[in-house]
């Protein structure tokens, strides 16, 4: 494991859009798709300069006013992948947005597509500091994250199904839970999850570890 000090973790946004807002085509309730790609100085020894490296990468989505829009229909127009969030959200539990305060209050919701941290970072909840690090800055407005806490289907990687697979996503759900996030559904999609930026219900405020 390379050892990082989160203090010199880099965070560089690119957002994706589809141009000018249109009503037909690609309408201001479109999600704003950020890709960040994470890197870090690491200081070999005291005596040596600081070497920058990658450390990963994340794709994450921002719905502005998502509470007071037809969330389901505007991400089903969008992809699949977001278009499975929109009915969790805008179908299956509307309540979320109800008790984020989405709908009374406004704000944003987040979806977190992705975030890997390559092999050799692993290990020290940098992944919780990216995702602080990303509610500092492009999600100061975010009421609510949600996420699948499923690992990507690589060609090296478990098949989907499989009792490997299936730990792999219990420990990603370990590692989202330490963060704050609780389950949205008990049944066959309980891969989701979500996470609440103000304080909720007799949860207590987490700080990163």
């Amino acid at each position: 494991m390379i050892v990082v000090d989160p203090e010199y973790l880099t965070l560089s946004y690119r957002l994706s859009y589809l141009g000018m807002p249109d009503a037909r085509e690609s309408p201001e309730t479109y999600p704003l798709e950020w890709h960040i790609d994470i890197h870090a100085t690491v200081f070999p020894d005291d005596d040596s300069d600081g070497e920058e490296h990658s450390v990963g990468s994340a794709v994450i989505y921002t719905i502005l006013k998502a509470g007071r829009i037809d969330l389901f229909h505007t991400l089903d127009a969008v992809d699949q992948e977001l278009a499975s969030f929109g009915e969790l959200l805008g179908v299956m539990r509307p309540d979320l947005l109800d008790e984020a305060g989405l709908k009374d209050l406004g704000g944003d919701l987040m979806i977190l597509s992705s975030l890997l941290i390559n092999p050799d970072y692993r290990g020290q909840w940098l992944g919780h500091h990216v995702l602080w690090a990303v509610l500092a800055t492009i999600g100061r407005s975010v009421a609510l994250v949600a996420l699948r806490a499923s690992p990507l289907l690589e060609d090296d990687g478990p098949e989907e199904g499989t009792p490997e697979h299936e730990a792999a996503k219990a420990q990603l759900r370990s590692y989202w839970e330490t963060f704050g996030f609780v389950p949205a559904l008990q049944d066959e999609l309980g891969d989701y999850m979500v996470y609440f930026t103000a304080p909720h219900g007799d949860s207590e405020e987490v700080v990163p570890i």
